[in-house]
């Protein structure tokens, strides 16, 4: 069983898609928790069974009571085996959840990232790390993301965790539609279908993106015709639309809130920059890689780790507008003449887009003059290529099966023994 709350979409979408990838002949799949419309919709074409109940927001003791005590009849009921977890909030139901009944489930936690502290009272910031303290302790397996996010944990426990896993964030790559043109798709949102265009994504606070900005006005002040865009709701607002107008930045610079078609608008530049780690970040990341989009990366987070050994990624300090500059520099070798508005030829069969980007090689004298990578090229695509592997959503599908079937196996002989 799963339990989660579609409030958190990129926390929402991961465990969506790894229950879809889950064997359905191995493990019959339920999820309980604030479910959406779309949750829904997607669990239906999933053939896995859903059960909508609210899950407390914090650690009021009525409330955790409350749901413990429902979330304990309906796995009595289920006779649940192993329960996986989606965030501290769901651990910490479920482990109290299961204190109420005999044949105990194993529980799976998997927090993204520590509890958020900063931002609370200083006695609410030591019940929140006390009880994420007793989830990561009491929890069967802690799985997590990366090995920044392994340390982050261990701080919380004074002793080694050794149910701690390191599972690497899994991404289902979605591919391209086959009529897709980067031009098109600039002149959708707005950009210059002619002008190299950086995008960044917006993380949950806009973390970073005010460094963007500062970077974007000496970028565009060095190189001309440059488009810069942002991807994602957090940005979108007015106070960041006066920073960019007060940089001078209005007239190349777009603000786009969520999108479904983020990856053609990902596909569509010629840099992006994740300026935080945030939960979904690899997503954006990996496809990016996978559709030749060279990135710049805050070091901040796992997120360095997404790209160690990938030569088309610059790794910079987070908050840092010089070390963005330069590292952007290293990107946009050459611009287009402004007015040259046929970025796609179709003679040829590649994009202009492609010539922008410092490394890129395209072979004229191969058959039919399709676009062929150089010999310089095969090491970076194949570092490229082990990234998307790391990242497979398959490969996380089939680690994560492993756990449960190790698991239930350890609950059924738990249960025999007390028989």
């Amino acid at each position: 069983m799963h339990i989660l709350r579609s409030g958190a979409r990129s926390i929402r979408d991961q465990a969506l898609t790894l229950v879809s990838h889950m064997p359905r002949r191995q493990f019959a799949t339920i999820v309980a928790g604030e479910l959406d419309d779309y949750s829904k919709r997607r669990l239906a074409m999933s053939k896995a069974h859903w059960v909508q109940m609210s899950l407390p927001a914090d650690l009021h003791p009525l409330r955790q009571i409350d749901t413990a005590k429902r979330l304990a009849r309906l796995l009595q009921d289920q006779q649940t085996d192993v329960v996986h977890a989606h965030g501290f909030q769901a651990a910490f139901t479920a482990l109290y959840a299961r204190r109420h009944l005999r044949r105990k489930p194993a529980v799976i936690c998997t927090p993204y990232g520590l509890p958020g502290l900063d931002d609370r009272p200083a006695l609410q910031r030591r019940w929140v790390a006390t009880a994420a303290r007793w989830v990561v302790r009491e929890a069967d397996m802690v799985i997590v993301h990366s090995e920044h996010e392994s340390l982050q944990l261990q701080t919380l426990a004074p002793d080694p965790l050794h149910n701690l896993r390191i599972v690497p964030e899994g991404v289902a790559l979605e591919s391209l539609r086959e009529d897709f043109e980067p031009g098109a798709k600039r002149r959708l949102v707005g950009l210059d279908p002619g002008a190299a265009v950086v995008g960044v994504m917006a993380p949950p606070g806009a973390r970073g993106i005010r460094c963007f900005l500062e970077a974007a006005q000496t970028v565009m002040a060095r190189t001309p015709n440059v488009d810069f865009v942002s991807i994602g709701e957090d940005a979108k607002t007015e106070e960041f639309a006066g920073i960019a107008h007060n940089l001078g930045l209005s007239g190349c610079m777009v603000f786009l809130g969520e999108r479904a078609d983020v990856v053609e608008v990902i596909a569509s530049l010629n840099v992006l920059v994740i300026p935080a780690d945030y939960p979904g970040a690899r997503y954006h990341a990996v496809h990016a890689l996978a559709n030749g989009i060279p990135l710049v990366v805050a070091a901040e987070g796992g997120l360095p780790e997404v790209v160690s050994d990938v030569k088309q990624a610059r790794t910079v300090p987070p908050d840092s507008p010089a070390a963005l500059v330069d590292a952007l520099s290293d990107f946009i070798d050459a611009v287009p003449q402004a007015g040259d508005d046929n970025l796609y030829d179709d003679e040829l069969g590649f994009s202009y887009r492609d010539l922008l980007v410092a490394g890129t090689v395209i072979d004229l004298d191969s058959r039919g003059l399709d676009p062929v990578a150089g010999k310089q090229l095969d090491e970076q695509q194949a570092a490229v290529q082990r990234t998307i592997q790391r990242h497979s959503m398959r490969r996380m599908a089939a680690q994560f099966a492993d756990f449960y079937a190790q698991l239930a196996d350890r609950c059924v002989t738990g249960i025999r023994r007390e028989s």
